[in-house]
């Protein structure tokens, strides 16, 4: 029985890595000829899919209106009830939603968790893992296990700046900020020209300055974001070549090798504009719509993690029975595998 685990915990792991090596190769072989990490043709083939099939079930909390702080959180929030993306069928949906208000208290989402958790069998498969909240105030730390499970496991939509320690990279998601296109660009520095002519943006990540970048690129201003640490909050890390549109400097921008790229990068920002921007209603490729596919591209990966989330929890139970653990474990194991080979099929 040992063996046998083992021997299947190296086949998820082969199968986890030849998906991620394939997808590698593909990218990093591609010319720097659009603002996308795949070819745009393989990008607009999975965006239709995701608009075609995607299903998302939002869990009904008894409450008739929620309480956001931020734009970009009302927007998301209305566009979703909007969309296409619902099913009134938990059992067609690929993720589910777990609405809450900002002020909500740490120990009334404890309880919404914990009553989710036993009216419906979905938080129980997956430890949260393929649920995701909306919350750019983040959650506060507790040793409820609702809130442990949710905080880990959860995929949380937040808003770009990042607060500290409330982003996890590779699971989160950030929401571009919402801008007011007739507004001026009151504190975004001038457009500077260094050394080749060209036009350049500096923004500093620290403050609300780093809020214009969109509206920068959709100028044809590239952005120059100074930052003393690494950029992991970026709008759609996992969609967009970020380091082909915009320049990342710590402090000093003299000497600078990026000038004779800046041509490029202006033309890809203005492609990618599109993506940050905000509407009512919601429009093909905008803000939400790739905040939607950034979802869709999480559903593959979510069962592996799944695994390990649910093994760990299993091992630190005590009063657990052997055999309740090791027939619970396979069935598991077994949906993950299946889960794994679809995406190799589907890829």
């Amino acid at each position: 029985m040992l063996l046998f685990k083992t021997n299947l915990y190296y086949v998820l792991l082969l199968l986890l890595l030849s998906c991620s090596s394939s997808s590698s190769v593909i990218t990093s072989s591609l010319p720097q000829n659009n603002p996308y990490l795949t070819s745009t043709t393989l990008f607009l083939q999975n965006y239709h899919k995701m608009f075609q099939n995607f299903k998302i079930f939002i869990y009904n909390t008894n409450t008739n209106q929620f309480n956001f702080e931020t734009e970009q959180e009302s927007m998301f929030y209305s566009s979703l009830q909007n969309s296409s993306y619902l099913t009134q069928q938990p059992q067609q949906a690929h993720l589910f939603f777990l609405p809450f208000s900002s002020n909500i208290s740490t120990r009334s989402l404890a309880r919404l968790v914990s009553r989710i958790r036993k009216e419906f069998p979905y938080w129980n498969r997956s430890l949260g893992a393929d649920h995701f909240y909306l919350s750019c105030a983040g959650i506060s730390n507790s040793n409820d296990r609702n809130i442990v499970e949710l905080k880990k496991n959860a995929v949380q939509i937040t808003c770009f700046p990042t607060r500290c320690h409330s982003f996890v990279p590779h699971k989160d998601i950030t929401l571009p900020p919402v801008i007011n296109v007739h507004a001026p660009f009151k504190n975004l520095h001038a457009p500077v020209k260094l050394g080749g002519g060209g036009e350049f943006c500096v923004v500093e990540y620290g403050n609300s300055e780093v809020l214009w970048i969109g509206e920068a690129m959709r100028l044809g201003c590239v952005p120059v974001v100074v930052t003393e640490g690494t950029m992991n909050d970026m709008p759609f890390m996992d969609v967009l070549k970020w380091k082909e549109m915009a320049v990342f400097v710590k402090s000093d921008v003299k000497n600078v090798t990026w000038r004779e790229r800046h041509q490029n990068m202006r033309r890809l920002g203005v492609v990618a504009r599109k993506h940050l921007r905000w509407n009512r209603p919601s429009l093909p490729f905008d803000a939400f719509n790739t905040v939607m596919f950034q979802l869709w591209l999480r559903r593959h990966t979510i069962c592996f993690w799944c695994y390990i989330f649910k093994e760990i929890t299993f091992r630190l139970t005590k009063g657990v029975e052997m055999h309740m653990y090791q027939k619970m474990q396979s069935n598991y194991c077994t949906y993950c595998c299946m889960q794994l080979y679809t995406l190799n099929i589907r890829r």
